[in-house]
């Protein structure tokens, strides 16, 4: 072993001292053979595959020690479209136009086997260059002398990738062996230029399987010892890009290069640069020069662009637009690479040519968006500035033109001039459309610059400030929430931030971020997983409570998915933002994300905010200027209070479209007022009058509208330096045709009212024909500017189909007739077409551009090559896997493709057409059954309306009658089969059955007569566990499904109502044939008051055909409803059955619904299972629990249980399982016992009190404990002869205050109400309720007071008094003799104060003081509310003050003897008044040295907490006659 070792050392030292860089020194001229190859397609042989080949004699010799020539000698360029390996290259004329330039010499440096710096006379252009540096690129060695295994960064053609080295020598042969491979998907800089994936995000996450793009390249030398060092014998190089978008492993596209480099000879003479002066022209590294300009998907020589430009406008503009031309949007993307070589004197020369005509004018403006370069901005500016664009046009060429020009600090510049110029900034839409697009333009540069700092879109730490710090406004803080996941923050971060939210303050902030979080949790998509994994963990360490907040506390949504195999995926999530608890949350903010091929894109998101809009809506307009001073006498009292600020009556909306925001509207106060003129204003059948006015002499307008859809490419070199790319184009074009006119009877006036529109017959004709073309193509090869080669794929869709509608209105009779005519046939209606090609072509033949499909008729498959060159899984290329193995010879397999064709024809019923879809395919699945060889060849599709044997067909006519004239509309009499046969008497007496029951106990109510509940020693109701739900749930069933709650139902005849009652409604729908044979349907609806009763009938208005539906529905009672719907011959063949009821279980209102199928068509059954198959993973996200008990068979049931008024309990029972669901929190409070107030036939005061109690904030009082708004309870007392806050608007508004006040005598609480310009004051006195108006008391028997304006109201309501105020903001005030409430409407929620608080659901942050400040004591909270006197010969009679007190008691504190004075004002009485009574009250103390001479006094209630101690607050005083 040592023998072997040492052997291993010695020859490891020896391998040290040998240097293989390649001796390119001295004075002579080495002679190479290149051979390049570039290919596309994919790997299996007999498919057609496109590319070149370049041939060419290289010479390299040295100048001086570290600089050489290159000169390439008899350069040969060869086209290849043919079968892949059997076809043979051909030659091209190009290359006796290029072989000038390849044959310049360049120079460039050589040091240590290492390429520096290239130069090359101005003449060569740098595309040629480039083809230079794909050889220099082979003598790139970076070698190292004391490894022969290693990695290192190396620069080279494709930039600075991760590049290994294997050096072996091969003694027999005396020469060593140099093998490398270079990863192109691990590299520092690679060259790439992407085109239209700025908005495109790489989606690291979803690519850890499968990486849809990769690259690799391996290069062999083998190296020979010369005198003067070593020399490359022979070099070769193979690359391989490939690309899927499905997970695959050896079927994805490929691009191949391969390169030779072989040595013939060593020659003497020198290499003679041209007489030029020879210009640093970079490094090895490709420059990408004109490669974007040249479109891949066609072959252009370029020698006018602006006579170019006007043939293809000539050929555009001149086709008649009846119907868009298949060629259409390929003549679209040729004119607009035309114009992206034309100069801007080019195109204001093909402007003011045809600037004057209309469609010459659109197509120039649809274009010059998608154009993209500076010339074409330049051109939009200057046109615009010069008045030569309107408004709308400028807008939408502005809207397009932001996306899709390229952003560099030149277009940046010129956007800025033009968005900030006055013309534009002068009109608000086109002001808001250019500062978007800025936004979009800066965006768009510094995501793919970098130039642009990074540390400017870094927000993960910006946004975590904000987030944690509880004093800005929490919907600031829950944007920052957001932003802040978008970031994906790590595990420890999410566990860190869901610790902290367990002390969170605000109840909307915790909300969003728990529901946030659990969203995360069922997320199933990899860009989530790790944020995924970190919310599972986080949620286990937040409370459940947050859990149980209402959808009126802030919310996150989230529902995801990705498929792996095919690498698509999507994710949509959306936010409810509230910041007071209200009904209508103040922002919604929703976006979808799509996932393709390993990148990401926001596909969409919408924004909307509603702060303020509801006050605009329902806040009145009469706000008395006059009620401010009666309002500022009472805040005055108040000193230290803070007003809320004013909310504007603002909503908004914004659309993002590709991350970028494109659209944003702000709905203010003159919008809405606006708004409301325009909907109720007299205008409105002038407008329409004026419109019939327009189309009565008839209107044709005629529509183009060409798009560039999608320009999506990536560019980077070859190693031979040659541009390949992947691309995607698509481009649709729309076209339409109208024509309409009207007749109008009795002919319009000059003068028209909405009485004359209602007695005007109105006959409408319009004839439209869209057509729409779309052409994508799908590009994979190299491209240039002389020369083009690659596989593509073409899809083509066009569709036409010509309608013609005729309508008549007649307001008078209530008549609706829409009829639609027949097109003329045949019509072409849709052709879809697919085909997959290989094209190779040049500039010098144009116009004999090889194309031929990938997939020839026959393929010879050879079984030898087990494993081609390209057989590689994506992310996995290496030297090891790119090799040529092969097995044992087997006899070639000739194997040929199958087509298909078929044609399918239907007729559609009665309407005489016949519709037929003939497909065509010609796949590459007879050589392997995958998807991408199922996509590969050519298919298509078309679709034709053709006239059907039989009678013509005149039309399709739907009539709607309203009213008394229904019945003689009818086509076809309703009756049904006699009553006395036998059959029928069966159907008779199971309809009874269904809807009639005998009623047992008419005084009885739900409970009563029915036994619906469970027996009290089940009925716990707690349905804390899912087992509870069941077992409950057995039980109720056995009740439910007995049939027993039938019994309620009141009898009725069943019987056809039309008998008696004649239709209100009916509807025909038919078709009109030239023969007046009777096809189609007739509905008609019965309405019978008496009996509580509605009928629908549907019938088949053929003559033989008795097909009906019969829909029946009875309101039996209050608490009863039920429905029978039958169809079939005569209503007999299949029926269901809906019984609703409601009542109680036990103390808890229930609600219950059976669906009962009696027999229904199988094909709704089948769905049905299939339906049912889903519903355990749709139970599963929404929370529901599942059994699978088995319940009655063909039969639905739903039972709603209310145990409280903000909880329900659901279970849904089908015949195969169970769903239930326990302690569902609801939005709102149901109101049961509000209701209770007024009678059961006051429906009107019902639905008004359901309204206040389900969308207003309570406040209430009974004894001595007060519910605040919030529903936070606190006993305290109320000073007596001083008013209080009790509940009044904060804003600076004022809009009404209301005060409360127990008298010194009998204690009883009166209510003063400031609202408006009135001041109320309703008390209690001799066991009666009062009531006073502005001082005068007014009679409160059968009081009915309406305010002026309407906008108040005060009423009896049960045994007190109410007052109505909801403009001000004030929904209601009740007053009785032991209770009062008092309600606030939604929109003041969050802007309240007082004893009832803010209304905002912060149950943790409740004691809000008038400066705004939180106390921990409710004492001190209710007694901060006291309007307190100056003196005691105050008109409002109250004795007492706020101030800061002094601790009675001696305090170390720090070491030192200090004095203490409260921070928070105590309720005192007035010098010369002693207290009659106390309350105990804990306060905040400030304290300081007894030995400071500071006056405490001084910003006291500023001051810091040292220590909380009780005090005494007085509540009662008594004065002296001497007090002041």
């Amino acid at each position: 072993m040592r023998t072997v070792v040492m052997a291993l050392t010695i020859a490891l030292v020896a391998s040290q001292h040998v240097n293989l860089v390649p001796d390119l020194a001295g004075t002579q001229t080495y002679v190479y053979k290149y051979e390049a190859l570039l290919f596309s397609g994919l790997h299996q042989e007999g498919l057609e595959r496109a590319g070149i080949k370049i041939n060419s004699k290289v010479s390299i010799r040295a100048v001086t020690e570290n600089t050489v020539l290159l000169k390439l000698s008899n350069p040969q360029l060869f086209e290849y479209s043919g079968i892949w390996p059997t076809d043979a290259f051909v030659a091209t004329k190009l290359t006796s136009e290029v072989a000038a330039q390849l044959q310049i010499p360049i120079k460039f440096e050589y040091t240590s086997g290492v390429v520096g710096k290239v130069f090359a006379p101005s003449v060569v252009p740098t595309t040629v260059i480039n083809l230079h540096r794909g050889i220099l690129n082979i003598f790139q060695l970076n070698l190292k002398k004391t490894q022969n295994i290693y990695e290192v960064q190396e620069d080279g053609v494709q930039g600075i990738c991760e590049t290994q080295y294997l050096i072996s020598e091969d003694e027999g042969s005396n020469h060593t062996t140099i093998t490398k491979s270079r990863d192109l998907t691990l590299c520092n800089e690679r060259i790439i230029k992407d085109v239209g994936l700025t908005y495109i995000e790489k989606c690291t996450e979803c690519q850890k399987r499968v990486k849809s793009l990769s690259g690799a390249a391996t290069y062999s030398y083998i190296m020979k010892p010369t005198p003067t060092g070593v020399m490359i014998t022979e070099a070769t190089v193979q690359e391989v890009h490939q690309f899927t978008t499905l997970y695959e492993i050896h079927d994805a596209t490929q691009m191949e290069t391969r390169q030779t480099l072989t040595f013939l000879e060593i020659m003497a003479s020198p290499i003679i640069p041209i007489s030029a002066e020879y210009l640093a022209r970079g490094a090895l590294q490709y420059e990408f020069s004109t490669e974007t300009l040249w479109s891949p998907i066609q072959l252009m020589r370029i020698s006018n662009p602006q006579a170019q430009v006007v043939d293809a406008l000539n050929h555009l503009a001149t086709k008649k637009l009846e119907e868009v031309h298949e060629d259409v949007p390929l003549k679209f993307i040729q004119l607009i690479q035309l114009m992206r070589f034309a100069s801007l004197d080019a195109i204001e020369g093909i402007w003011s040519q045809f600037k004057t005509r209309p469609n010459f004018r659109k197509w120039i403006l649809d274009a010059v968006p998608a154009v993209g370069t500076l010339a074409a901005l330049k051109f939009i500016k200057k046109t615009f500035l010069a008045g030569e664009l309107s408004i709308p046009e400028f807008t939408q060429v502005l809207l397009a033109t932001v996306h899709m020009v390229t952003a560099n600090l030149d277009t940046i510049k010129m956007y800025s001039g033009l968005a900030l110029s006055n013309k534009v900034q002068e009109t608000p839409v086109l002001r808001k459309v250019a500062m978007l697009g800025y936004g979009t333009m800066i965006a768009r540069y510094c995501s793919g610059s970098l130039e642009c700092p990074v540390e400017l879109l870094k927000v993960q730490n910006v946004v975590l400030q904000i987030f944690v710090n509880k004093d800005l406004h929490p919907e600031l803080r829950m944007v920052s929430w957001i932003v802040l996941f978008e970031t994906k923050p790590s595990m420890g971060l999410v566990i860190t931030l869901a610790r902290a939210l367990q002390k969170e303050p605000n109840l909307q902030v915790a909300s969003l971020v728990y529901s946030h979080m659990k969203a995360l949790t069922k997320s199933t998509h990899p860009e989530f997983a790790l944020i995924a994994a970190a919310s599972r963990v986080a949620i286990k360490i937040l409370s459940p409570k947050l859990d149980k907040l209402s959808f009126r506390y802030s919310k996150a949504f989230l529902l995801d998915g990705y498929e792996v195999p095919l690498m698509v995926g999507a994710a949509g999530s959306a936010f409810i933002i509230n910041d007071a608890a209200t009904i209508l949350p103040r922002a919604v903010v929703a976006k979808v994300r799509a996932y393709l091929a390993g990148a990401a894109a926001d596909v969409l998101e919408v924004g909307v905010r509603t702060d303020g809009i509801q006050e605009a809506l329902l806040k009145s307009p009469f706000l008395h200027e006059d009620r401010l001073p009666r309002m500022k006498q009472v805040l005055e009292a108040l000193k230290t209070f803070k007003a809320l600020p004013k909310k504007q009556p603002l909503g908004s909306i914004y659309v993002k479209v590709l991350g970028q925001e494109i659209a944003f509207a702000n709905v203010d106060k003159a919008v809405l007022e606006q708004a409301t003129q325009l909907t109720t204003g007299s205008n409105i059948p002038e407008l329409a009058g004026e419109a019939l006015k327009a189309i009565q002499n008839g209107t044709a307008f005629q529509y183009a509208k060409p798009l560039l859809v999608a320009e999506v490419r990536r560019i980077f070199p070859s190693v031979a330096g040659v541009p390949m790319e992947f691309s995607l184009y698509a481009a649709a074009v729309a076209a339409g045709n109208l024509k309409v006119q009207a007749i109008v009877t009795p002919p319009l006036t000059e003068t028209i009212s909405v009485s004359h529109l209602m007695k005007t017959d109105v006959k409408l004709t319009a004839e439209v024909s869209p057509s729409i073309t779309v052409q994508t193509f799908a590009v994979m090869g190299l491209n240039t500017g002389f020369i083009q080669a690659a596989s593509m794929a073409k899809g083509k869709i066009h569709t036409f189909l010509p309608l013609k509608v005729e309508a008549k209105f007649d307001i008078t009779k209530a008549n609706f007739k829409i009829k639609g005519f027949p097109i003329v046939l045949p019509v072409h209606a849709l052709t879809a077409r697919f085909e997959t090609l290989a094209a190779a072509g040049n500039i010098k033949a144009v116009n004999a551009e090889r194309i031929t499909p990938i997939v020839p008729e026959t393929v010879v498959l050879k079984h030898s090559q087990e494993a081609y060159t390209s057989m590689i899984s994506p992310g996995d290329l290496s030297s090891e896997t790119i090799k040529t193995v092969m097995s044992p010879a087997e006899e070639p397999e000739l194997r040929t493709s199958v087509p298909v064709h078929k044609t399918l024809c239907s007729v559609v019923p009665h309407i005489g057409v016949n519709v037929c879809m003939e497909v065509m395919s010609c796949d590459a699945t007879f050589i392997k059954n995958t998807t991408i060889y199922n996509m590969i060849g050519q298919h298509g599709v078309h679709i034709n309306i053709v006239r059907a044997d039989g009678p013509a067909v005149e039309g399709l006519e739907l009539e709607v009658q309203l009213g008394q004239r229904a019945a003689k509309k009818l086509l076809k009499e309703i009756s049904f089969a006699d009553a006395k046969t036998p059959k029928v008497k069966s159907v008779l007496q199971k309809l009874r059955k269904i809807l009639e029951g005998e009623q047992k106990n008419k005084n009885s109510s739900f409970v009563s007569h029915n036994k619906l509940f469970y027996s009290q020693s089940s009925s716990s109701h707690s349905f804390s566990s899912s087992s509870s739900v069941r077992s409950s749930n057995s039980h109720l069933s056995k009740d439910l499904s007995s049939g027993q709650s039938n019994e309620s139902f009141k009898p009725v005849q069943s019987r056809f109502l039309g008998d008696s009652v004649p239709p209100v409604v009916a509807i025909i729908a038919r078709v009109v044939r030239v023969d007046r044979k009777l096809l189609g349907y007739q509905l008609t609806a019965y309405l019978d008051m008496p009996t509580s009763r509605v009928q629908i009938i549907v019938v088949s208005i053929a003559v033989k055909n008795n097909w009906k539906m019969c829909a029946d529905g009875v309101f039996l009672s209050k608490h009863n409803v039920g429905a029978r719907i039958a169809w079939g011959a005569e209503c007999q063949q299949y029926a269901i059955t809906i019984n609703a009821e409601t009542g109680h279980q036990g103390p808890s209102p229930m609600a219950y619904l059976k669906v009962k199928c009696e027999k229904v068509p199988t094909i709704i059954t089948t769905y049905a299972k299939s339906v049912a198959e889903y519903i355990p993973g749709a139970a599963q996200m929404t929370g529901l629990a599942i059994s699978d008990e088995k319940n009655i068979k063909r039969q639905i049931e739903l039972i709603i249980l209310v145990p409280t008024e903000r909880t329900l309990d659901i279970i849904i029972k089908t015949p195969t399982m169970t769903l239930s669901v326990s302690n569902l929190v609801l939005p709102i409070t149901l109101p049961f016992e509000a209701i209770q107030a007024y009678p059961k036939n006051d429906v009107t005061n019902i639905i008004r009190n359901l309204y206040i109690e389900t969308s207003s904030a309570k406040c209430s009082k009974v004894r001595n404990t007060l519910t605040t708004f919030n529903h936070k309870k606190y006993n305290y007392e109320i000073p007596l002869s001083c008013y209080q806050v009790l509940v009044q608007d904060c804003t600076s508004e004022h809009k009404f205050i209301v005060l409360i006040k127990k008298d010194d005598v009998f204690e009883h609480e009166d209510l003063n109400i400031k609202v408006a310009d009135i001041d109320v004051d309703i008390y209690h006195q001799k066991s009666a309720v009062k009531v006073k108006m502005n001082g005068i008391e007014i009679p409160t028997n059968n009081i009915s007071y309406q305010h002026p304006t309407g906008t108040i109201q005060i009423e009896h309501k049960g045994q007190g008094i109410a007052l109505y105020a909801p403009g001000h903001g004030l929904q209601e005030v009740y007053y009785t003799s032991d209770q009062w409430m008092v309600y606030v409407v939604d929109w003041m929620k969050g802007q309240t104060c007082g004893l009832c608080g803010k209304a905002d659901g912060e149950i943790r942050q409740q004691y809000t003081t008038p400066r705004g400040d939180l106390t921990k004591s409710s004492v001190s909270f209710a007694h901060s509310w006291v309007l307190p006197a100056d003196s005691c010969r105050d008109a409002s009679q109250c004795r007492m003050k706020l101030e800061s007190v002094k601790l009675e008691k001696q305090v170390i504190l720090n070491g030192q003897e200090s004095k203490c004075y409260s921070i928070e004002p105590v309720l005192r009485c007035l010098p010369g008044c002693v207290p009659m009574r106390t309350t105990p009250v804990t306060v905040g103390y400030h304290c300081m040295s007894t030995d400071s001479n500071l006056n405490m006094f001084d910003g006291i209630y500023e001051k810091s907490v040292d220590l909380r101690e009780t005090t005494d607050a007085h509540v009662a005083c008594r004065c002296n006659e001497q007090c002041a």
